[in-house]
């Protein structure tokens, strides 16, 4: 029988009820500190003419306003953060579709001397889970799945940045519930440690060496043959690298190494191998940007019945400035899903090609008007979870 780790409750109390925490020291600031009050916001009107992604192609256009407050203060020299940021949209056509997201945030950096600093987060994110995303079909969706994340977050750095040797530790827990669609199975509570050492090799050249450990906690299901059925597994990541800024054109992180997720429940299948992780923004001249990411690791499963699975992305976005108030953007990604079932059914591969178009165009110093189109498409061996969408939005944004 593997190993059924617990959270402690008392963790579990204090990552619901401690939001205020960090707020204390932020409004005790007084004056000489001089904090900050940032106010920003946008406007759109967004057009899609396959809202849920599923075979009915509901299309309709939605008002979104998406304000932005954020707080910054000052006590001698550690920094505290306060910032919301909401997005509410009401669809024309079927108000049943209409939303409102809200996410709240608190930080403190801490400088406690030349060597050691500290940094603590917490978050409550309400959001909307974008339909297609995952590894479960839409056909039947008939609203988004509506959820709520809360986290805390807290890093102990020893060296700074410009030192020979660096190291990070890190802790995070975090909790995901779903509110609607009958989502519940999905919810989890998940404690991850991690490990950081960065050594510089050349004065803008790190070397990287990555360690880390997720418990993912779900709670019993029971499925309608009677059979219980339990998602919680422990996941393993060790990873080595380079972080460089060889040139002012070029920037960068690359990690590669192994990861294990090991399941619970011993009928789910165990997920190993390979994990990488690449970022790099490349600047051929003063105005043109383009950027790459890649990734590969494993993803929580979003079937009652089925455990995770790898998937693998990669992504190219270009950025040109045609004037100093005028520029044109270009993204292109994919993203491969490899589900491997447990349960004897037929494995099969999800794609997703997703294309991103815009122009920017700043009126005034404060504010930017955008105009975007973007194709998302997803294909599957099984055409129960193939959609095409086609999404087209305009909106004024401030930008103080």
């Amino acid at each position: 029988m593997k190993r059924n780790k617990n959270i402690s409750p008392v963790l579990k109390r204090i990552v619901k009820h401690s939001y205020l925490l960090l707020l204390i020291p932020v409004f005790a600031s007084n004056a000489e500190d001089r904090p900050g009050l940032l106010l920003n916001g946008a406007i759109s009107a967004q057009y899609n003419d396959n809202v849920l992604n599923n075979v009915s192609e509901i299309s309709d256009t939605a008002i979104v306003v998406e304000p932005e407050v954020k707080y910054f203060g000052l006590v001698g020299k550690h920094k505290f953060i306060l910032s919301y940021d909401g997005k509410f949209a009401n669809y024309t056509k079927d108000s049943d579709l209409s939303f409102n997201e809200h996410k709240l945030a608190a930080s403190a950096l801490l400088d406690h001397s030349h060597k050691l600093s500290s940094e603590f987060k917490l978050n409550f994110d309400k959001k909307i889970e974008t339909p297609g995303s995952t590894n479960s079909s839409t056909q039947s969706l008939e609203d988004f799945n509506k959820l709520e994340n809360k986290s805390a977050i807290a890093k102990l750095y020893y060296g700074q940045k410009s030192s020979i040797g660096q190291i990070v530790l890190g802790y995070k827990y975090s909790e995901r519930t779903y509110t609607n669609n009958q989502q519940s199975f999905r919810d989890v509570g998940k404690s991850q440690f991690d490990a950081t050492f960065f050594y510089r090799v050349a004065p803008k050249t790190r070397v990287i060496f990555y360690a880390s450990t997720e418990d993912f906690k779900y709670k019993d299901q029971l499925l309608a043959n009677g059979i219980s059925f339990n998602q919680s597994s422990t996941n393993n990541l060790y990873l080595a690298g380079i972080e460089w800024e060889a040139t002012a054109k070029s920037t960068g992180t690359f990690r590669l190494g192994y990861q294990n997720k090991d399941y619970d429940d011993e009928r789910l299948n165990d997920i190993s191998g390979l994990s990488y992780m690449l970022d790099l923004v490349w600047k051929p001249n003063p105005n043109t940007q383009i950027k790459l990411g890649a990734d590969r690791q494993s993803t929580e499963s979003a079937q009652i019945n089925e455990g995770g699975f790898l998937s693998t992305s990669y992504s190219i976005e270009l950025s040109h400035e045609l004037t100093a108030r005028t520029q044109l953007k270009a993204k292109i990604m994919k993203d491969n899903d490899d589900i491997v079932f447990s349960s004897g059914s037929a494995n099969r591969t999800d794609k997703r090609n997703t294309l991103e178009l815009g122009a920017n165009h700043s009126l005034r110093d404060w504010i930017d008007i955008n105009l975007s189109y973007k194709y998302q498409e997803k294909t599957s061996d099984i055409d129960a979870f193939n959609y095409k969408s086609n999404i087209i939005n305009l909106s004024l944004e401030t930008t103080f």
